[in-house]
C-alpha cells in the first residue's frame, strides 16, 4: 500500500468531522492532517518511495493520531444518548443523570378586567354606584414538584399570590407504594367536587361557578390515598376540616393552619371515585374537547363528613352547636372533537346539635359546554342553580349569618368564548354572565357576582345582575 492511501483511508473520518465537533477540535485535526501531507511533500521532493517510507514504527504514529481523533468523536457522540440533567419540558426543570432526583418548576397567570351592573346597592356599596369596574392579577402562580430519591417519591409545593398577598396552596409528599397506589401527605385539594380539583388554567368557561365557590371543600392538611387501576379511580382522604357555609356561621379557609389551630374539626373524611367509560386518563386534565381528541367519558362520585367543634368558625352565643355536615355530590365530564359538555349535582346538609335550630338543606347543579367554531375558537355557555336554604324569615338575623341579605337563590347563565393562541399556554377568554335574582348567599368577587343590597325604596330587587369579563392566560 503506498503512503497516500494510507492516509486516504486513515484519515477519512476526519475530512468529515461530526457535526457536534467544536471549531477547536476540528481546527486541532486539520492540523495533524496538514502536517502529514507536509512530511509527504518533503519526502517526494527527496525522491524517497512513498512504498518504503511507510515504517512500521511511522504507521503506528498516524494510527495513534487517527485512533485519538477517532475516540473523540465517539465520546461527543456517546454523551448524547445520556439523559439530559436541565432545560425545558412542560416547565423549567433540574435533574440527576440517573433521574432520581428532579425539580420541575412552572408558573401561571391571569390577567383580568371585571365589570359588574347592580341596581340593588343600598347598604353593600360604599358611595352607591351601580357599576364597578377595574383591573387585577387575577391568579399568580409558581408551583415546584418533581422526585427525590426514585421517581416513586413524588412532591409538590404550589404558591398563589392573589391580590397581593402570598399563599401556601399545595404543600405534599406522595409515595407510589405499588403500582395504581399511592400514598400523599400534606395540604392537598379535598377530593370532593370535580370542578374544584380541575385547574384553573384548564377550565372552559373565565372562572368557576358560584355554585363550587359555595359548596367547595377547600383545601385540607392531612393524608390521602390513591388507587388507580384500568378504569376506575378511588380517593380517601382524611384532613383537619372542610369549608362550609351554613345558617349560623360561615368557615373558612383551612389551609396552612398549625396543630391545635381552632379551624379544626373534630374529625373530616372525604372520598371520591371515577369510571373512565372512554378516553383517556390525561385528557381529563382539562374540560376542553379538543379538536381531533378521542371522545372520552369520566363519571364521579363523591361525599364528605365532619363534626365541627365550637371553635370551627362557630360562634359562641349559639352555646354547644356542634354542627354535623354531610355533603355528596355526582358529576359526569364529555369530550367530543370539538365539543364538551360537563355536569353536575351538590348536595350539602348541616345539622346543628343545639335543640329549636334548623337543619339547612342546600343543594346546586352546573350544566355548562363549549363548542369550537374554528381550530382557536371556542363558544361556550354555563347555566347555574343553587339553594342555601338559609331560610332569611325563620331565624333571627343576629342567629343568621348567611342570610344573604335575604337572597338565598342563586340562578345565573352565563355566555363567553376563548381564543386558543397556543392552547392553554395563551389565551384569551371572556364572558358575560346574568343572574336572574338578587346575589346574597352565593356571592363571589372572584368571578364577579357581588352581593345585591336594596333599592332606592328599601326593597329586596329582583332585576338581576349583569357581570363581564376579559382575561388573558399565561402558563409556562
Amino acid at each position: 500500500m503506498s503512503l497516500t492511501s494510507f492516509i486516504v483511508m486513515a484519515t477519512a473520518g476526519l475530512t468529515s468531522p461530526a457535526s457536534d465537533v467544536t471549531p477547536q477540535q476540528e481546527a486541532a485535526a486539520q492540523a495533524e492532517l496538514q502536517l502529514i501531507r507536509t512530511e509527504i511533500a518533503e519526502l517526494r521532493a527527496q525522491g524517497v518511495d512513498e512504498t518504503a517510507w511507510l515504517t512500521e514504527e511511522r504507521a503506528n504514529q498516524v494510527r495513534a493520531i487517527v485512533n485519538d481523533v477517532l475516540a473523540d468523536s465517539a465520546s461527543r457522540e456517546s454523551l448524547q444518548s445520556v439523559h439530559p440533567t436541565a432545560g425545558w419540558n412542560n416547565g423549567i426543570f433540574l435533574e440527576s443523570p440517573d433521574a432520581n432526583f428532579n425539580l420541575i418548576i412552572r408558573g401561571s397567570e391571569q390577567i383580568r378586567f371585571t365589570y359588574d351592573h347592580r341596581p340593588s346597592i343600598i347598604g353593600v356599596t360604599p358611595g352607591g354606584s351601580e357599576n364597578t369596574w377595574g383591573t387585577e392579577i387575577r391568579r399568580l402562580k409558581f408551583i415546584f414538584e418533581g422526585n427525590v430519591i426514585d421517581p416513586t417519591w413524588r412532591y409538590k409545593v404550589e404558591l398563589v399570590f392573589p391580590a397581593g398577598n402570598t399563599v401556601l396552596d399545595d404543600a405534599y409528599l406522595e409515595k407510589e407504594l405499588t403500582a395504581g397506589l399511592s400514598l400523599r401527605a400534606g395540604q392537598f385539594k379535598t377530593p370532593f367536587l370535580r370542578e374544584f380539583l380541575t385547574s384553573e388554567m384548564l377550565l372552559t368557561m373565565v372562572d368557576r361557578s358560584s355554585i363550587e365557590s359555595f359548596f367547595s371543600a377547600g383545601r385540607g392538611q392531612g393524608i390521602q390515598l390513591q388507587w388507580l387501576e384500568g378504569n376506575l379511580q378511588l380517593t380517601g382522604a382524611y384532613i383537619n376540616a372542610v369549608q362550609v357555609k351554613s345558617n349560623y356561621f360561615s368557615s373558612g379557609s383551612t389551609k396552612n393552619v398549625a396543630w391545635g389551630s381552632e379551624v379544626f374539626a373534630e374529625y373530616a373524611f372525604a372520598a371520591r371515585a371515577e369510571w373512565k367509560a372512554a378516553g383517556e386518563w390525561a385528557q381529563f386534565r382539562d374540560q376542553t374537547g379538543w379538536i381531533g381528541e378521542e371522545f372520552g367519558v369520566l363519571l364521579g362520585l363523591a361525599g364528605e363528613i365532619e363534626q365541627k367543634d365550637n371553635d370551627q368558625g362557630v360562634p359562641a352565643m349559639y352555646g354547644d352547636l356542634r354542627p354535623f355536615v354531610m355533603s355528596a355530590t355526582t358529576d359526569v365530564l364529555f369530550q367530543f372533537s370539538g365539543a364538551s359538555i360537563f355536569a353536575y349535582g351538590v348536595w350539602r346538609v348541616v345539622e346543628p346539635e343545639q335543640a329549636g335550630l334548623a337543619d339547612a338543606n342546600q343543594f346546586g347543579f352546573v350544566v355548562q359546554g363549549g363548542y369550537f367554531i374554528s381550530d382557536t375558537v371556542e363558544l361556550t355557555a354555563r347555566y347555574e342553580y343553587g339553594d342555601a336554604d338559609s331560610n332569611p324569615n325563620d331565624i333571627p338575623d343576629t342567629l343568621n349569618t348567611l342570610n344573604g341579605n335575604g337572597y338565598s337563590i342563586f340562578n345565573a347563565v352565563t355566555i363567553g368564548a376563548n381564543w386558543y393562541i397556543h392552547k392553554q399556554r395563551v389565551k384569551v377568554s371572556s364572558d358575560v354572565g346574568y343572574a336572574f335574582d338578587g346575589v346574597g348567599a352565593f356571592a363571589n368577587s372572584g368571578n364577579g357576582f357581588l352581593a345585591d343590597g336594596t333599592n332606592a325604596s328599601g326593597e329586596f330587587d329582583e332585576s338581576g345582575q349583569i357581570v363581564a369579563k376579559l382575561q388573558l392566560q399565561l402558563l409556562w
